[in-house]
This record gives structure tokens, sequence and C-alpha cells, in this order.
């Protein structure tokens, strides 16, 4: 079975001469412990395709299905829960709670899904150690670099253990050498964890790292290519700022 799946998926958005189609007939799968890279130009539909796979949105026609239920099928609370339990968000932006200490941002999705708060902590501190980030549990966002900040919020994304992580241009705000740390830290949740990761990128450098590259051009499916990785046992390099 697949995590993510997308039939045929449409969108589209307004009517009569301001109609845009954004997606024309998408089909992509993703198996788990995959990696997917979805480049293509400005407008193309990439990023409308990232939103409808995260069930944020829903399509106009087609059908998105995670872990084999279509999520069309679903009512807002119903779509809520599967987000809150299911997929976790990695934004160019970070979006972290500027008042809250790391640990807080990375515990509050448990929380608010009603996980006890020591329970929460417990779960949080697990995550940011994962990350290597725990010697920053608790500073609040303004003290931290972007890449510090970046990975918080992979840690938050993680600690609901989702399906599926969605990244949309997830080293965008970060200099080359954060945003290598955090490509490698992505590609090596996929390697030891079988994550399953489906991202936005403009950098080649980054979509490399994917086992499949997906090109989306005028809301179609230009191309879908696996990709041949030499497999290179490097440091990951999480230490530094």
């Amino acid at each position: 079975m697949f995590v993510i799946e997308a039939r045929g998926v449409r969108k589209t958005y307004g009517g009569g001469e301001a109609r845009v189609d954004a997606l024309r007939g998408v089909d992509i799968q993703v198996r788990r412990g995959e990696m997917v890279a979805i480049m293509g130009p400005s407008g193309s539909g990439k990023s409308t395709l990232l939103t409808l796979l995260g069930g944020v949105d829903v399509p106009t026609g087609g059908e998105i299905l995670l872990e084999g239920i279509d999520m069309g099928t679903l009512n807002d609370d119903q779509r809520t829960l599967m987000r809150r339990r299911r997929i976790g968000f990695i934004f160019q932006s970070f979006n972290l709670l500027p008042t809250m200490t790391a640990e807080e941002n990375v515990s509050l999705p448990l929380e608010l899904d009603g996980v006890s708060r020591a329970d929460a902590r417990r779960r949080a501190l697990a995550a940011m150690d994962l990350v290597e980030i725990t010697h920053r549990q608790n500073h609040i966002p303004s003290t931290m670099s972007g890449g510090e900040q970046q990975r918080v919020a992979i840690a938050r994304a993680l600690v609901i253990e989702p399906a599926l992580l969605l990244a949309d241009e997830p080293t965008g705000n970060l200099d080359s050498v954060n945003g290598h740390r955090v490509t490698a830290l992505l590609r090596r949740l996929v390697d030891e964890r079988q994550q399953t990761i489906v991202m936005v990128t403009h950098d080649e450098g980054v979509a490399t790292e994917a086992n499949r590259l997906i090109k989306v051009r005028d809301g179609l499916v230009e191309s879908d290519e696996h990709q041949k990785r030499e497999i290179v046992r490097r440091p990951v390099l999480l230490s530094g700022r």
C-alpha cells in the first residue's frame, strides 16, 4: 500500500475569465521510506499539490489517499485530526511560536491532541534528541540560528510519529552549510527510520538527495524519475550553529 497517493487530481480556483486550473490531472504514488522531491517553475502547481497532499485543501476532482483513506470523503474536523496525527509539516519560515521555548514548540502538537504534559515533554525531548537539538530546549526561537530553528521545526513534525512528512522549501531560508545539514538530516530519517518524505524545493542540490524527482509544469506531471544515488556514509554535522 502507498503511504500517499494522488489519483487524477485536479484543482481549479475561481470561475469564468478568472478561472485558474492549478492542477489538471496529477497521478503520484509514494511508498514508505521514499524521499520524493517536487520541482517546477513558479505557477507550475507544485505548492498546490503539496497543500492537497497534506489535506489542508481538497481537490476539485480526483482523489488524495493517505494510508488508503480518501481525504476528500472526510469532513473538516476529520481532516484536521488526520493532519494532526499522521502528517508532519516543515516550512521554509520555520513557523515556530516566538514566545515558546524549543521544547514547548515541539510538545505543542501532542498537547493539542490531548496528550498529558508529562508524556508530551518526554516525547518532545526524544524527538529533539533525534535531531540533536536538546541543548537548546529552553531557548526561544529568536535566540537560535536558522539552522537550529529548522531542526526544532523538524522535531515538532516528527514528534507525532507521522506516516508522511511534507516539507515546503525546507532549506530556503538557510545558508549553504545549514542547508546541507538539514538535507542530510532528512536523508538520514529516510535511510535509518524509513520515514516517508515529500518535499518541494527549488534547490537542485537538495533534490539530488531524493529517491525520486518529480517535475511539475502547467499543472501536470512532466516527469517522475527514480534517481541513482551513491550511498556515502558521512557525518551529519548537526552540532554547530
